[in-house]
């Protein structure tokens, strides 16, 4: 593990190659590791990890983009790279869905898979089953939401999760903490992940992506951000779904309106991939694509 400096707008410095760098006397809520893994979203390039003085309460750590004048603020240990108040779409719709119902964002999801008839555990259990994940792999969920899945995560790994929802995160922190795993969380699209090229041995996204604004540049993000060799796997309801469960409430606000027709995106899928798998689960409850990156 290298050594990092930080830099303040006063120039003062701090060289720490402890887990988490240290500032300031403050702990700064980013590992060195991580940030030898992190990029500007879209430009792709390495970014530098700055403290400020404290004002009007807002965030005092920023990770920024020097070649392009970009900074990207960390607020709660979490490093925020878009702005959610931007976000147009279906990107932006969906957002608003999931941060007003994140309290009660796992309830529903029980209550939803209740009435079809398919039990969470067995679910989320097989699901990680199919991600190949080792110890010490670097894993990412594009999605991460509440974090249910964490539970059937192997603790030997090192677990990375992006999601557009600053409420889903906030519920996934917590689970994170009660758990005692090491995972470190971050706020962004799926569009444009901030890691750097092949980085993570494991790569997946379980549901969401019916409703992104572009799922093919999603896909072709989960292909860059992953190892050669990488298989990766996403999953969500199918169309069936989504009729079932379209004037259950709650559960509907997902379903009624302003969205398009479920279908497996596995068009999006870039040429070249191999062993590329498509198929339903659930009794047509769940559509599941897998492919690997080539090495």
């Amino acid at each position: 593990m290298g050594l990092i400096r930080i830099k303040t707008r006063r120039d003062r410095s701090v060289v720490s190659s402890a887990p988490f760098v240290v500032a300031e006397g403050r702990a700064v809520e980013v590992r060195v590791e991580t940030l030898e893994i992190l990029c500007s979203p879209r430009e792709h390039v390495p970014l530098a990890l700055e403290t400020r003085p404290p004002r009007n309460g807002d965030a005092t750590e920023f990770l920024v983009n020097r070649e392009h004048g970009l900074e990207f603020p960390i607020r709660d240990g979490i490093p925020i790279f878009v702005d959610q108040q931007a976000i147009s779409g279906l990107n932006g719709r969906f957002r608003r869905i999931y941060d007003s119902w994140a309290p009660f964002y796992d309830l529903l999801s029980r209550v939803g898979l209740a009435i079809l008839g398919v039990s969470e555990q067995k679910l989320r259990r097989d699901f990680v089953d199919r991600l190949e994940i080792r110890n010490g792999s670097h894993v990412l969920s594009t999605s991460v939401g509440t974090g249910s899945d964490l539970s059937f995560i192997p603790r030997g790994c090192k677990f990375y999760g992006n999601d557009l929802s600053a409420g889903m995160l906030r519920v996934c922190q917590s689970r994170v903490h009660r758990l005692g795993m090491l995972a470190e969380l971050f706020l962004g699209e799926a569009e444009h992940l901030p890691f750097r090229d092949e980085t993570f041995d494991v790569v997946y996204q379980m549901g969401g992506i019916n409703f992104f604004s572009d799922q093919a540049q999603a896909i072709r993000e989960m292909v860059r951000v992953a190892k050669k060799g990488t298989r990766i796997v996403i999953m969500d309801e199918t169309e069936k779904v989504a009729k079932t469960l379209e004037n259950v409430p709650g559960i509907n606000a997902w379903f009624r309106h302003h969205r398009r027709p479920i279908v497996p995106p596995v068009e999006y899928v870039p040429p070249g991939m191999e062993d590329i798998e498509t198929r339903e689960l659930y009794d047509g409850q769940a559509w599941l694509i897998s492919f690997r990156k080539p090495h």
